[in-house]
């Protein structure tokens, strides 16, 4: 019997195309709300604002947008790095640095967004 393997990252395009098209959905969607909903509170205080931001939701939407923002730009930036970048030790230190860079923006982002500086 024949053992035909998988092609690999051939088959992860429609899934990668759909995850980067719902997570600019959702980024635009967040982009279009929130200047809305700050125009829909005028004459806001510091210690309002500072109520609102530290809600749950606000506080969860806005860890979403991170989220996808960080899937965005890795599926964005390996695309490219696996096209232009044909130096294999090259393209593996570039991914690196950049999960690295990713990683560590969703870790500041979440710090500042649940680090109980309320």
């Amino acid at each position: 019997m024949i053992h035909i393997r998988p092609a690999g990252s051939a088959h992860r395009g429609l899934g990668e195309w759909t995850l980067q098209r719902l997570t600019a959905i959702y980024m635009a969607g967040y982009a279009i709300v929130l200047p809305l909903r700050w125009l829909a509170m005028p004459g806001l205080s510091y210690e309002a604002w500072r109520h609102w931001a530290g809600a749950v939701s606000v506080r969860v939407s806005a860890t979403l947008f991170f989220v996808s923002a960080i899937i965005h730009a890795w599926i964005g930036l390996r695309s490219v790095y696996m096209d232009y970048l044909q130096i294999l030790w090259l393209r593996l230190a570039v991914v690196i640095l950049t999960a690295a860079m990713l990683a560590a923006v969703l870790v500041w982002a979440v710090g500042v967004l649940w680090g109980g500086a309320g």
